[in-house]
């Protein structure tokens, strides 16, 4: 009996679980899509296009 309740707490909130994973990763891929985008954009790093 308990484990069908159990079961049945993890089954309806599963989903808003999942969910929240989904949006905490998404929002780590952004934070490293900005800082390679900073790391790029720094001034120490030469133009590509610049030859020596």
């Amino acid at each position: 009996m308990r484990d069908e309740q159990e079961d049945r707490l993890w089954q309806s909130g599963r989903a808003k679980t999942y969910d929240q994973i989904d949006q905490l990763l998404g929002r780590i891929m952004q934070a490293f899509c900005v800082l390679h985008r900073i790391s790029w954009s720094a001034p120490w790093n030469p133009a590509p296009s610049c030859r020596r």
